[in-house]
């Protein structure tokens, strides 16, 4: 009698860890809808456009120049010597 317990509770556990989750219904859903949310067209995923691109949002623009400024390092900062050691043999 035990047995056919313990057999019908192992056979519900089976069925229920095969059940799917939310999760498991939207898998890959998330990264679709960011790409979507971030094209400035949706449409052109599926239809691109064949037009060369004559200009650029002058805002964005500046700010995407003004950042990259920002993150660049100093000359001075580069300009320090390289030391590297090779298999215990710094030099010391």
């Amino acid at each position: 009698m035990t047995k056919r317990i313990i057999l019908t509770l192992a056979a519900v556990g089976l069925v229920a860890g095969c059940a799917s989750t939310a999760l498991q219904e939207n898998w890959g859903e998330a990264a679709g809808s960011l790409i979507l949310a971030q094209t400035a067209n949706p449409d052109s995923l599926t239809n691109p456009s064949t037009a060369t691109v004559t200009g650029v949002d002058g805002e964005y623009a500046y700010k995407v120049i003004d950042e990259m400024r920002k993150q660049v390092a100093k000359p001075e900062e580069v300009k320090q010597p390289i030391q590297m050691t090779l298999w215990g043999q710094g030099g010391q």
